[in-house]
């Protein structure tokens, strides 16, 4: 009788697990890594997508590059053409699946909120009132 209880409880488990509600639209449902872990990378752009239009861009951002540290800092390389820019700030998460980057531009504090659609270890899927970007990390 003990056993199978137990039993029970284990599917009871897996099942609240597998099923519940993920914190990120796009998945995944389970991670064994915390979420910091999984953001604590380098990504590359794959696509983004201009949500005004719903054109598909890739080949504007095949060099550009985004590397979340541990100690909640982030630097962002971006190229066009032979330019390169380097943005380094600060990056936390904001409830469930809110991303908050902040960064000096111009002298100004810039402050960044994405909604995070998904979040695994190897992609990375944000979106704000512009755009989605999906990235990648190897």
């Amino acid at each position: 009788m003990v056993k199978q209880i137990n039993t029970l409880y284990i599917v009871f488990l897996m099942s609240f697990f597998v099923f519940s509600c993920s914190k990120y639209e796009e998945g995944p449902k389970i991670s064994l890594l915390s979420k910091n872990k999984r953001i604590s990378r380098v990504w590359k752009v794959e696509y983004s997508i201009n949500l005004s239009t719903n054109i598909e861009h890739s080949a504007d951002f095949q060099a550009w590059s985004l590397e979340f540290f541990k100690d909640g800092t982030y630097n962002q390389t971006i190229i066009y053409g032979q330019t390169q820019t380097t943005i380094n700030g600060n990056w936390e998460f904001i409830g469930d699946n809110q991303l908050r980057l902040n960064f000096i531009a111009a002298g100004e504090e810039q402050i960044v909120f994405y909604t995070i659609l998904r979040l695994s270890k190897n992609e990375l899927w944000l979106k704000d009132e512009k755009e989605e970007i999906h990235y990648y990390s190897e």
